[in-house]
């Protein structure tokens, strides 16, 4: 049997997949202790940065770093008001989890963008914090270093691949989520449900703006 005492990053998840063996019934049993021991409910959220090719063709990269360390200034204070957690960064992405739920990670969101705006209106176009955020909220497995499971790569498809500048796509789970607590869309545009295709998989989400 696994020990799963021993699973708590990444690497050592990893590892301990090399016994991952046998017949069904022996891998159904090695999945169950990994899910018992490290298997969470929790929202995910990922930002990206609108403008990377231009503003680096135009600015070169130390430039766009320095738009994107402006937008880690801006978004971490928030990220733990709402009682999130950074996981890690990935390229120009903040990677996010919130343990408390999709309504932290939401309001998390509307908060950043609100922010971006009035730290944007003081600064010179090729300086603003351009934000597209993604979110969802389900089970996934949970490890000091990182996070794995649907939730994660529905986040991360919205937030690096569909949203646009200004625009936060909330997943299905994540959306229902915050629908069902009484989540205050006031001052908010939401459009949904939208769907787009990931590898001929459709993508149900919602898009919300903050109202001009």
């Amino acid at each position: 049997m696994v020990d799963v005492e021993r699973i708590t990053t990444t690497a050592s998840l990893l590892a301990a997949l090399d016994a991952r063996s046998g017949d069904a019934a022996a891998k159904k049993a090695f999945d169950d202790a990994i899910w018992a021991a490290r298997g969470r409910e929790a929202a995910i959220l990922v930002t990206d940065l609108s403008g990377f090719t231009k503003l680096t063709k135009r600015h070169g990269i130390l430039h766009f770093l320095q738009v994107f360390r402006r937008c880690e200034q801006a978004c971490m204070p928030i990220v733990a008001a709402h009682r999130g957690t950074l996981m890690k960064h990935e390229a120009d992405d903040l990677i996010c989890i919130f343990e408390g739920g999709a309504l932290d990670a939401i309001g998390a969101a509307f908060s950043m963008l609100r922010t971006c705006a009035e730290l944007n209106a003081s600064l010179e176009e090729d300086e603003h914090v351009n934000l597209c955020i993604g979110v969802e909220h389900g089970r996934l497995l949970r490890l000091d270093d990182d996070a794995f499971g649907d939730p994660v790569n529905v986040a991360f498809k919205l937030g690096e691949d569909v949203a646009e500048r200004g625009e936060v796509l909330i997943g299905p789970t994540a959306y229902a989520a915050a629908k069902s607590a009484g989540f205050d869309f006031t001052g908010i545009v939401v459009d949904g449900p939208r769907v787009v295709e990931t590898g001929n998989v459709p993508l149900e989400h919602w898009s919300a703006r903050i109202a001009p």
